[in-house]
């Protein structure tokens, strides 16, 4: 008789059999991941700092590896035991979502975008559809850097995955409530000389449901559902401790205030909801070795000029890498965009809804007091590539020119809608704290446009 192992016993096997490999990261800017241990053709492109088990088969100076369930060979000198620092820089379109994996591997996630495009890239890298219930997603931090919808709901979604743990949460204090609630949607203000946002929340308990805003409610809800999630508001001076003694996490903003004729801390309130609550979004500062990381949330004129009065922040915004402010918009304060001085710039914008992001001036701008030669900016809207699927219907229910035009308009604006994302426009940042690297996806037959290694440049005069 014979014995054949169930399906999910074979699979345990394999994943504890791949848990027990060594691990490998490409030390190439790109190589070539082959089929065969000779010339032949490849399954893809690998980008430098890209993670392989290594499979212990050497052959014509190739080694044998696996990437995400796939065996293949790469050159043998362009594989390396150092992990180094990963930044995914999400195409959530209209929002932001940024993904850290430091060299120690925790994982740090920065607001998460309207939509769940942030959850299914999760799920994508690390498989999540096939992992033992024990198997957990950890993610180590969790960053929400302020409660507008395209940056809070991701992150809604992700919390809800039974296949994802988080571990700690960080945000700005403001809290979004309904209409009518209070004097504004953020609460109420008191004046002393101006106005100033006093309604502010540290801790879960401290967030009253009835009042809560459906977005923020679903996200109360969604951490309290998670169990066991420290979860703290962060302002200017703080730090964030990831446990990782190579990185440094600073916190510069929101910049909280005291009054004399108030008891806590207030925010400086800039004209109305909106702009209040992006000029208080929180901005972290990650620094790396030589290379240093500066996340700026939605942050505004208002809020750039606020942070910028403070004369002891205005050399910690110097960074490498930036994620431009409020998806590449209009409203920026150039001085604090040059105080940044970036080499690398990464727009995180969309086109539904359309604002115009990122605005031809930002871009201008940006280039001008970017710290190299030739500044790399990226957008991960310019980076996304759709193909339009009407031409095709079209063809496919074959219509004549004459009965084309003779179409109704309503009938033909659905047809020239119709189009299919067929490259998501993820922006990626790598560096092992010397020398930095930067790529997106191109649906060209060389398969990344990618920059590096790249010396960090010392700040412009």
């Amino acid at each position: 008789m014979i014995y054949v192992k169930p399906a999910s016993i074979l699979r345990d096997v394999c994943i504890e059999r791949v848990m027990r490999l060594k691990k490998g990261y490409v030390t190439k800017r790109t190589t070539s991941f082959y089929k065969a241990p000779t010339e032949g053709s490849r399954h893809f492109v690998l980008l430098y700092g890209d993670e392989v088990d290594l499979l212990g088969e050497e052959q014509n100076n190739r080694v044998k590896i696996n990437h995400r369930g796939r065996e293949g060979w790469v050159a043998k000198d362009h594989v390396g035991d150092e992990p180094v620092l990963e930044v995914y820089f999400i195409d959530v379109g209209q929002g932001d979502s940024t993904f850290i994996v430091t060299p120690g591997r925790r994982k740090i996630l920065v607001d998460g975008g309207i939509n769940n495009r942030a959850l299914q890239f999760l799920a994508w890298k690390y498989r999540l559809w096939e992992a033992r219930p024990e198997d957990k997603l950890v993610i180590d931090l969790m960053v929400l850097s302020h409660a507008d919808e395209d940056h809070i709901n991701g992150l809604t979604y992700i919390l809800g995955h039974s296949g994802i743990v988080v571990k700690e949460i960080v945000h700005s204090g403001i809290t979004v409530f309904k209409p009518s609630e209070y004097q504004t949607t953020l609460g109420d203000l008191h004046v002393d000389g101006q106005k100033y946002l006093v309604t502010f929340h540290d801790k879960l308990e401290e967030l009253p449901e009835d009042k809560l805003s459906d977005s923020f409610l679903r996200w109360k809800e969604a951490i309290r559902a998670k169990g066991q999630v420290k979860y703290r508001a962060v302002s200017t001076g703080s730090q964030v401790d990831i446990q990782e003694p190579d990185i440094t996490i600073e916190v510069l903003g929101p910049r909280v205030e005291r009054v004399q004729s108030y008891a806590e801390p207030v925010y400086r309130w800039f004209g109305n909801d909106a702009e209040t609550i992006n000029g208080h979004s929180l901005v972290l500062r990650l620094n790396y070795e030589n290379v240093s990381l500066l996340l700026s949330g939605d942050l505004n004129v208002d809020g750039g000029r606020h942070l910028m009065k403070d004369e002891s922040l205005v050399s910690k915004f110097d960074a490498i890498v930036l994620k431009a402010p409020h998806h590449g918009s209009h409203e920026f304060h150039r001085a604090l965009l040059e105080a940044v001085n970036p080499q690398v710039t990464v727009i995180s914008s969309g086109d539904d809804p359309d604002y115009g992001h990122p605005r031809a001036n930002f871009v201008g701008v940006i280039g001008g007091v970017s710290r190299s030669d030739e500044p790399l900016i990226f957008s991960t809207e310019i980076a996304a590539a759709f193909k339009d699927v009407g031409e095709n219907l079209r063809e496919q229910i074959k219509l004549s020119d004459e009965e084309f035009k003779a179409l109704d308009q309503d009938t033909l604006l659905k047809l020239r809608k119709l189009f299919k994302r067929r490259l998501h426009g993820m922006i990626n940042v790598r560096t092992d704290g010397k020398k930095l690297y930067a790529a997106r996806r191109v649906k060209a037959a060389y398969c990344w446009e990618s920059y590096g290694g790249i010396t960090p440049a010392p700040r412009s005069t």
